[in-house]
């Protein structure tokens, strides 16, 4: 990016399977900052659990958001951050500390995780972002959120008549 002229703040968004301390090393050292989902794994599952319940802060979307895993819209939320370190089964120098934010938002059916996690979890999804990001809880999140999105969009096109591009055929293509 820098390299074709863009001189403002990059932030680099990707799903959870792009986090890892590679990814946050190569942010750093391009002076950039970072947006990564994060897996819900045990100590992230202990770091939600911990946040006291007047921390959460409510969120409202302009617009509802399907949310293909409860099937059905969802117009609000709550987020709340803490500070994280990230990468700690790692040797220390790869250890990162930045923000957790994690949205919080009511299962809309009767389902709920593997047991192991504790009733906080059957009530409750914790989409989590690990990021040192310089925007306030709630537009850092939002951010976030409108890529994945914007992925999501993206993601059915290819599943439709977009999966056959690019086509052989000029015309084809151009339609």
């Amino acid at each position: 990016m820098r390299a074709m002229g863009a001189t403002g703040m990059i932030v680099v968004r990707a799903d959870s399977a792009f986090l890892s301390h590679k990814v946050v090393a190569v942010c750093r050292r391009a002076q950039v900052r970072f947006s990564l989902a994060v897996a819900q794994r045990k100590k992230v599952r202990q770091a939600i659990a911990a946040i006291p319940e007047d921390a959460w802060t409510p969120g409202k979307y302009p617009k509802a958001i399907w949310d293909a895993d409860e099937q059905g819209w969802i117009s609000d939320a709550e987020v709340a951050e803490v500070e994280y370190t990230a990468f700690t089964g790692k040797a220390k120098k790869y250890h990162t500390t930045a923000r957790l934010l994690i949205r919080r938002v009511k299962r809309l059916k009767d389902t709920h995780g593997p047991d192991d996690q504790g009733e906080l979890f059957k009530i409750w999804r914790f989409p989590a972002v690990f990021t040192d990001g310089p925007f306030e809880l709630v537009e850092a999140e939002k951010c976030h959120r409108t890529h994945a999105i914007v992925e999501q969009v993206i993601a059915d096109l290819e599943d439709s008549a977009l999966g056959h591009l690019p086509s052989g055929k000029f015309t084809a293509n151009a339609a």
